[in-house]
């Protein structure tokens, strides 16, 4: 991974060229590879902020999942652009969108992203992404599937096996809409979308565990490769992350012993 910069070329032609000292410079640190259980924080030492790109076919449950970690005020190693075009949210819409991006940021002075992903359901598309896999491989876009639907990434945050009560639909194509409503009954209140950030090492364990994939190298039925976008992000935002679930632990513990 690289270090981030915005870039800010307005403002560079307006320095003197007198005063341009060229400036040797030292990494901050090396990437760290392993996102796991054993991945610690060295004080003092910051990892490069890193750029990714994510190009998602749902609008609203994947958009409120890196809603937290996309501010850059309390998560300032990790930049997230992420786009969802109604207009655009089968598999094909999704890589027109995803190369356009990585040509604009190509020819722009923009810094160009560390990783492009994808975020889509087999649900209704299982063809189509079939047939956009190798264009994927060969751009460089990394293809994140659920199968059938993302609220399967969701449940291996709470579940670390696969949901053998779901009883499944005669129609595959209601599978999705059903599951949804499964779980919603199998946690009270649901999961909302927004917190389950605080339950990706979990998610990435149980998802890793589960994970099997059809004769096209396609997720099978309750399986989801969200874990390979997951560990990238980890590194980026855990020590962050720690606080901020600590300070929800702690608010909770403040609330119960105020009704005592």
């Amino acid at each position: 991974m690289r270090k981030y910069e915005k870039s800010n070329p307005e403002k560079t032609s307006l320095i003197p060229q007198q005063r341009l000292v060229e400036k040797k410079t030292t990494p901050l640190s090396t990437p760290i590879k392993d996102a796991g259980k054993n991945y610690k924080k060295e004080e003092g030492v910051f990892a490069p902020k890193s750029f990714f790109v994510i190009i998602s076919g749902g609008e609203v449950r994947e958009k409120q999942y890196f809603q937290i970690i996309s501010n850059q005020d309390k998560f300032g190693r990790i930049k997230i652009e992420f786009i969802a075009d109604p207009k655009q949210l089968n598999p094909d819409g999704l890589l027109e969108t995803a190369k356009y991006k990585q040509k604009r940021y190509k020819s722009s002075q923009e810094n160009t992203p560390d990783k492009v992903f994808i975020v889509s359901d087999t649900d209704h598309f299982y063809s189509s992404i079939v047939r956009i896999k190798p264009e994927c491989k060969k751009n460089s876009i990394i293809l994140i599937i659920s199968n059938s639907c993302f609220e399967i990434w969701l449940y291996y945050g709470k579940f670390n096996k696969k949901p053998t009560d779901f009883v499944i639909p005669a129609d595959y194509l209601k599978i999705s809409n059903s599951f949804k409503t499964y779980l919603g009954k199998k946690v009270k209140g649901g999961i909302n979308p927004k917190y389950a950030i605080f339950d990706i090492v979990d998610a990435i364990q149980n998802a890793k565990d589960n994970f099997e994939e059809d004769k096209n190298g396609i997720p099978k039925l309750f399986s989801t490769n969200m874990f390979l976008l997951a560990e990238d992000i980890l590194p980026l935002i855990q020590s962050e992350l720690k606080k901020l679930i600590l300070e929800k632990e702690q608010r909770i513990h403040t609330y119960k012993k105020a009704k005592l």
